[in-house]
């Protein structure tokens, strides 16, 4: 399928044919296709590119100011874990990584090495750094081991299947992190900026905060965002950046992101009512990170655009889905 036009919550590939998207573009489309301000926000954008980490422009800089703790940026979400990672190391000096089955963290070899999903990582597990120690997700996984210097979790699971765990989950890895003297990482690439009906899920108990996905309003940008006080510090190594990209901090990005950091929060109550209507439906998972049984390919030939999971379908639908698209989108699912 080629998309050929998106505005909002409806997609029309090159046959011209109209679709209701739950998907939001993996999530990203937070404020829908084609969102007017992030367009105007762009194409006024007076630096289109600046000098990575050498020299901010003031976009970069004013989305540093809005942020609410100290931020390393980078690309792809997968970066944003890169960065969390390492700053685990350098802090702790502890190569163990904890994280768990069924977990989705990027596809670079850092990242992969903590994803749970074997079908990313057998094809290069000869090339994985560890060592990994890998938990069932949702439970409690005990004292950790003497080389673990952190622990990676998603607040819910994204590919792994909106897996909710129980409340009780992130403060217990909150009392093993401190047992052992490692770094709690928060994986919301996926889950936050309002998905899960708050902007930064799991900041209470986390360390670092990991963000992408809708954080550039469709625009690759990530960050890692330093909740301990000083963390940002480890990364002083000398007079260049020993983890950097050529598009560091992208102007045109980040004035997507001033965008979403601004509405987003005016959005949280109505998420809160799209994500009732999910509950009505019988779908599981939490927030607008939703899950049900069916095919993905049955529901595009439907009219519907889901993301497939297995022999499930799930959304991550636009937060400026009307009830009147999500009636629309049961229906067509329903046949």
């Amino acid at each position: 399928m080629i998309w050929a036009r998106a505005d909002g919550c409806r997609v029309w590939d090159e046959d011209g044919r109209e679709y209701i998207d739950l998907t939001g573009g993996f999530g990203v489309a937070v404020l829908g296709h084609g969102n007017a301000r992030i367009r105007e926000a762009v194409s006024t954008a007076p630096v289109v590119h600046a000098l990575g980490d050498l020299a901010d422009a003031e976009a970069t800089q004013r989305l540093r100011d809005a942020l609410p703790w100290p931020a390393k940026f980078g690309v792809t979400g997968e970066d944003a874990v890169e960065i969390a990672l390492r700053t685990a190391l350098l802090h702790t000096g502890k190569p163990g990584i904890a994280a768990f089955e069924g977990a989705y963290h990027g596809t670079g070899l850092l990242a992969l090495a903590a994803t749970g999903l074997e079908q990313f990582r057998e094809p290069f597990a000869a090339w994985l750094p560890g060592p990994v120690h890998r938990y069932a997700y949702g439970s409690d996984p005990g004292r950790l081991p003497a080389d673990a210097g952190v622990v990676i979790v998603e607040p819910v699971q994204g590919r792994g299947g909106s897996r909710v765990p129980p409340d009780d989950f992130l403060p217990a890895l909150r009392r093993r992190c401190d047992e052992a003297g490692a770094l709690l990482v928060v994986d919301a690439i996926f889950t936050g900026l309002g998905r899960l009906g708050e902007l930064w899920p799991g900041s209470e108990v986390a360390d670092i905060v990991c963000t992408g996905k809708a954080l550039g309003g469709g625009l690759p940008l990530s960050a890692a965002l330093f909740v301990r006080r000083g963390l940002e510090q480890v990364w002083e190594l000398g007079p260049e950046d020993v983890y950097t990209h050529t598009h560091t901090g992208n102007p045109l990005a980040c004035a997507g992101a001033l965008v979403v950091l601004d509405e987003v929060p005016k959005l949280l109550a109505r998420i809160a009512q799209l994500s009732a209507g999910f509950d009505e439906a019988g779908w599981g998972g939490r927030g607008l990170l939703r899950i049900t049984g069916g095919d993905a390919e049955a529901a595009q030939r439907a009219g519907v655009l889901t993301i497939p999971v297995g022999e499930s379908i799930q959304a991550a639908p636009p937060f400026t889905l009307t009830d009147e698209e999500l009636g629309e989108a049961f229906r067509r699912l329903a046949g």
